[in-house]
């Protein structure tokens, strides 16, 4: 009887194990299908989302991570933010592709399938030759052994495949071009160019007036600029370079006198960090203190020491030199024209490139943009046409000719014309599609469900 009755309760027992398993697998199978957003026709789960949530924050972490920043993962605030973001994208993109269908951008045409191949194939050898080089470079395969062995590879990676790629530019191909389509009636006048045009001058009058040397910068990056300061000049420069032996002996120095310097500055801020010498210091203080004190003196002695070798391999470079400087010297004293002398002997390869080679380096008392002997010698020539002696720099020895005076002044509109225009048209365009898309979201009238995401 004590058995039959055991065993039946353990087979209720049983019964109820199992259920309770079918049921949490059940359960959970239901939550990751719980729906989260209702959009354009479209629904998307609680596993689709969090995936993209994941996504986001793993992201996060990364660029936090180059910028040498930690990011938190499992912040709440985090969490939210990123939960929030792309739940708002996800109905943007879902609306967006309804549109593509509704406008027919999804049928592309031929040229653009065309184009979305040649990239797509273009994409995946880029990822066939990195594997290759990064997995494969010692490898005896060779040939369709070889090709297989890297598709495998491309696999085990996760590359996506020649198909996939083309889905996603084909995708992205049809956003391009209904995008196009919204904004293809937006100008710019005239008007608005002329207006733009004067307040970048207001703003560039203001910041020139404070940091000078942010007009030399603009122009050295090939950057727009719509004025001009006063205190600005163009120079020309023949520069013979020292030769490659010195230049890494003096290297060599500079890095040793760097380095010494580095470690006098550590032990001078462990020093004061100990503080005044006191009557009853600690013994062990006491005794750091002196070490540190040695340490200083030891390094001063050797910095020195680094010093008069630097000096000495310097000189000894310019004077490897100074006979062609001598030989330059002696044709500009016979008036020989100095931009063929630029030619014949300059080393500077940015004076063989326009616009230096027509009108030189824009050069200030504020320069940042060259050494500061160069700056030096350029702004004490006192009139156009005046050259200067030779000029010792890390790169070599110079002889500097006084070009011309920058005109101070607004620039010609027509100069940076194309410039405003081309900014102000992509700032309409963006605004307009932004705000179309905008509008087809508040009509879709989506549906999330955020608290459904957070249980």
């Amino acid at each position: 009887m004590r058995k039959r009755v055991f065993l039946a309760i353990s087979l209720v027992v049983a019964l109820i194990l199992t259920t309770s398993c079918s049921l949490i697998v059940k359960d959970q199978e239901v939550d990751k299908s719980t729906v989260i957003i209702e959009a354009a026709g479209k629904t998307f789960t609680k596993e689709e989302v969090q995936e993209q949530v994941n996504l986001t924050l793993d992201y996060q972490e990364y660029i936090y991570s180059m910028y040498g920043m930690s990011y938190d993962k499992t912040d709440a605030t985090a969490i939210a933010e990123a939960q929030e973001s792309v739940i708002s994208s996800m109905i943007e993109l879902a609306v967006i592709d309804q549109k593509k269908v509704e406008n027919g951008m999804t049928e592309l045409s031929a040229e653009d399938v065309a184009a979305v191949q040649t990239e797509a194939d273009e994409t995946y050898q880029g990822y066939v030759d990195s594997v290759k080089t990064q997995y494969f470079a010692e490898t005896e395969l060779e040939g369709e052994e070889l090709d297989k062995a890297v598709d495998e590879k491309l696999v085990e990676l996760g590359y996506s495949t020649v198909d996939e790629i083309v889905t996603v530019l084909s995708e992205n191909k049809a956003t391009e071009n209904l995008r196009a389509d919204i904004v293809k009636d937006v100008a710019v006048s005239d008007d608005e160019i002329q207006a733009e045009f004067d307040v970048r001058v207001t703003n560039a009058k203001a910041t020139y007036e404070t940091t000078p040397a942010a007009y030399g910068t603009a122009v050295t990056n090939g950057t727009a600029v719509y004025y001009a300061p006063a205190g600005y000049r163009y120079v020309k420069h023949i520069l013979r370079q020292l030769t490659t032996e010195d230049s890494a002996a003096i290297s060599e120095i500079q890095t040793q006198v760097t380095s010494k310097q580095t470690q006098l500055t550590t032990a001078q801020t462990a020093l004061t960090a100990l503080g005044e010498a006191a009557e009853s210091e600690d013994e062990a203080i006491a005794t750091q203190r002196t070490e540190y004190e040695a340490t200083i003196e030891t390094l001063n002695t050797e910095i020195a020491d680094l010093n008069t070798q630097l000096d000495a391999a310097k000189e000894t470079g310019y004077a490897a030199i100074q006979p062609m400087i001598d030989e330059i010297q002696a044709k500009i004293d016979e008036g020989q024209d100095f931009d063929a002398l630029i030619e014949e002997y300059g080393e500077d390869p940015g004076m063989q490139s326009s616009p230096a080679k027509e009108n030189g380096y824009l050069v200030c008392e504020a320069s940042n943009n060259w050494v500061a002997e160069f700056t030096s010698a350029s702004m004490a020539l006192s009139n156009v046409g005046d050259v200067s002696p030779a000029v010792r720099t890390s790169y070599g020895v110079h002889i500097i000719k006084y070009e011309s005076d920058l005109a101070e002044g607004d620039v010609e509109l027509d100069t940076v014309k194309d410039v405003i225009s081309e900014e102000l048209l992509a700032n309409k365009q963006d605004a307009l599609y932004e705000e179309t898309v905008a509008q087809w979201v508040t009509d879709a009238n989506a549906k999330s469900y955020l608290d459904r995401l957070v249980k």
